[in-house]
């Protein structure tokens, strides 16, 4: 991808743009890697995967997912994870949980 893209899509989403990738090994061993561009996550977007979690994990990871690709076009990388969802969930896990805190740790006690 080239600078002009990259300072197009800044303007475009002003919060922030990250570079992603998902690199996996299929069951025959052949290495896959699809790369992108997403945006930053919206309360709004952690929300909606919230809700179609507790129904189906593997759903609303890949709709997350495809909710926060903004380059290239997510439906080609979505189709070309579909298939292995824990490499999907483990990006959600991995890049998309900490916008919104990770590693917690709390304490709670009577008093």
């Amino acid at each position: 991808m080239n600078k002009e893209k990259i300072e197009e899509l800044k303007k475009e989403y002003p919060a922030g743009i990250y570079e992603g990738a998902i690199s996996f090994n299929d069951i025959e061993g052949k290495l896959h890697t699809v790369e992108f561009v997403y945006r930053i996550p919206l309360t709004a977007d952690v929300e909606a995967h919230s809700k179609v979690f507790q129904r189906n994990p593997i759903v609303a990871n890949l709709n997350l997912l495809q909710s926060l690709i903004v380059h290239p076009e997510p439906g080609p990388i979505i189709e070309e994870i579909r298939e292995y969802p824990t490499a999907c969930g483990r990006f959600v896990d991995d890049a998309i949980s900490p916008f919104f805190g990770a590693n917690v740790s709390v304490r709670s006690r009577k008093l």
